[in-house]
């Protein structure tokens, strides 16, 4: 039996829809699996992941009538094999999706691979306090020794980090032949496989990215990302493209009280300053003309790049995104 035709063959016995021949099918598959599986999970870690196994569960399937009740009592037997509900912890030894990551990385790794086989984003919390949000068929594998000597792990598919700040082990994410190093900070990775790229984009601080081989040892191909920028990453040019995500959010103000865009007459220089204290982005005018166009908007509550349009409008001028920096042109007023 498949993983997808347990998961379909799990919810559909849990919602009374199954035949007899398929409750028996399931019943073999269940008497069939190992009694007790091997995790070097904690006993603390074990009753949270069950927790969240029936959280999930509940959130999902809500019984309304006794019949369900009573299958899902049964099913709190296989909670350990559940698909449906969480995650599969596994001991690689290894296996063949941490095959497909060796094979990414041309490393040999053996140690405990968390991969999400449900339809919702998963929260995966490791041993430093990091937590990984992991997407459909999304997986890492990281070694049973991580956090002890470097915090180091491999990811295929996508995910958000937000890791534990610790300035004596940076946090390493392996995604293919890139490397994202951080100490502590939060960005999101996403491997294309269809176009062949990796996509890193950063929420908050400061993430180094760079190409796992260079032909120069003391020289590597990567860049410096601050939020609201990414990177792209061509797997087989090994070019990378900097750039600004597509939906930039206001970064963390040094003030208590965050700046409001509400403009009285202000030029565009200053208008655009306040943009730039906003979201950590660079704003640059083009013709030193168009700085001294004066505004009057309020442009609070929408995003970024309506933002843009509307200043822009309002001075008959336009802009171009190039690389992190967004370009203003405009004749002046």
């Amino acid at each position: 039996m498949t993983q997808q035709e347990f998961n379909d063959l799990s919810k559909r016995y849990l919602e009374g829809k199954t035949t007899e021949e398929e409750e028996n099918q399931l019943m073999e598959w269940y008497n069939a699996q190992p009694k007790q599986l091997t995790t070097n999970l904690s006993p603390t870690q074990k009753n949270g992941m069950e927790k969240r196994m029936w959280r999930n569960l509940y959130k999902q399937i809500r019984p309304t009538s006794t019949m369900m009740i009573t299958r899902l009592a049964w099913f709190s037997g296989i909670a350990a094999c559940l698909a449906m509900g969480f995650v599969w912890f596994f001991k690689i030894n290894p296996s063949s999706e941490s095959k497909q990551l060796s094979a990414l990385t041309n490393r040999e790794q053996v140690g405990i691979e968390v991969k999400n086989t449900t339809q919702l984003e998963q929260e995966v919390k490791l041993e430093d306090g990091t937590v990984i949000v992991l997407k459909q068929n999304s997986s890492i594998l990281y070694d049973k020794t991580f956090n002890t000597a470097k915090r180091e792990v491999y990811l295929k598919g996508e995910a958000f980090f937000k890791v534990k700040r610790n300035v004596t082990k940076p946090f390493l994410v392996h995604t293919g032949d890139l490397t994202t190093e951080v100490l502590g900070t939060s960005f999101r990775i996403k491997h294309h496989e269809k176009a062949n790229t990796i996509e890193v984009a950063v929420t908050t601080g400061k993430v180094s990215v760079y190409a796992e081989k260079s032909n120069q040892k003391s020289e590597r191909n990567g860049v410096i990302l601050t939020p609201n920028q990414r990177v792209v990453f061509d797997v087989v040019s090994k070019n990378m493209v900097p750039g600004i995500v597509e939906k930039p959010i206001p970064i963390a103000a040094n003030e208590a009280i965050p700046p409001q865009l509400v403009f009285k007459e202000a030029s565009l220089e200053q208008v655009l300053e306040g943009l730039s204290k906003l979201y950590g982005i660079e704003f640059v005018i083009a013709n030193p003309n168009a700085k001294d166009c004066h505004i009057t908007a309020d442009l609070n509550g929408l995003s970024m790049f309506t933002q843009l349009e509307l200043i822009c409008k309002s001075i008959d001028a336009t802009y171009e995104k190039r690389g992190t920096v967004v370009f203003i042109y405009g004749d002046g007023c």
